[in-house]
C-alpha cells in the first residue's frame, strides 16, 4: 500500500490536476492525504462559501481535506511552511507526493512547488510528481514536460463533479478545458482519458 500526498496552492487546485489518479490511488487500497496550502476570503469568494465547496468536493474522495494556516495570495516559503508540511508527511509516512507545477504561472503555485519540494528531501519520499493546470501551466515561459501518464477514464466524471463543487470559481468552459486536456493526453497513451505529470524524482524500491 502506498501512502499518498497531494498538495495544492488552494481549494480547487488538486481536483482540476490530479483527482482522478487519486480516486485511482484509493481504489488500488493507497493511503491518500490531501493539503490546500492556505486559506482565505477572496472579494468575490467569502471563505465560508468556499469551506463549504470543499465539503462538496472532499465528499468525492471520502477523505476530509488538511487546510493549512497561510494567507491566500500571499504564500511563502519559511521554516513555518516546510516545516508544517514536514510534520504531515513524517506522520501519514508519505512516499509519492503529486502537486502544482514549478513552472505555473501563479506566484502561491510556485511557492507550493517550492515548499513541498524542500519537504521532499526526507529519503522516505520516493516519488514527486507535478500536475498541470488549464487556466496558469501555459501562460509560463518554460514548457509542461509529463512523462508519467495515469489513466482516469473511469473516474473522469467523478473528476468534473469535485470540480464543479467550486460553484464560486468554475465555469462551464473549466469543465470543457478539463475534459479536452484529460481526452487530449488519453490520446497521447492510447486510452480514452488520462491524467499527465511531470516526473521531478522517481525511485522503484
Amino acid at each position: 500500500m502506498a501512502s499518498i500526498l497531494a498538495v495544492g496552492a488552494h481549494p480547487d487546485d488538486v481536483e482540476a490536476g490530479c483527482y482522478g489518479t487519486l480516486l485511482k490511488h484509493v481504489d488500488a487500497g493507497d493511503k491518500v492525504t490531501v493539503v490546500v496550502a492556505t486559506k482565505g476570503s477572496l472579494p468575490h469568494r467569502p471563505w465560508e462559501v468556499i469551506l463549504k465547496e470543499i465539503e462538496e468536493a472532499q465528499s468525492y474522495l471520502d477523505k476530509e481535506f488538511v487546510i493549512l494556516d497561510n494567507p491566500d495570495g500571499q504564500y511563502q516559503m519559511n521554516w513555518k511552511t516546510v516545516s508544517e508540511l514536514d510534520t504531515i508527511i513524517e506522520r501519514e509516512n508519505i512516499d509519492t507526493i503529486y502537486t502544482v507545477w514549478h513552472g505555473d504561472s501563479h506566484q502561491d503555485h510556485r511557492m507550493t512547488y517550492r515548499n513541498v519540494l524542500a519537504a521532499s528531501r526526507k529519503m522516505q519520499v520516493r516519488n514527486l510528481y507535478c500536475f498541470e493546470l488549464p487556466d496558469y501551466s501555459y501562460r509560463s515561459e518554460s514548457v509542461f514536460t509529463p512523462r508519467r501518464f495515469v489513466e482516469i477514464t473511469p473516474y473522469l466524471e467523478t473528476k468534473i463533479k469535485s470540480v464543479a463543487a467550486y460553484k464560486s470559481y468554475f465555469s462551464k468552459e473549466h469543465f470543457e478545458a478539463i475534459r479536452g486536456l484529460a481526452s487530449h493526453r488519453g490520446g497521447a497513451c492510447g486510452v480514452k482519458y488520462a491524467e499527465a505529470f511531470e516526473i521531478i524524482f522517481e525511485m522503484w524500491r
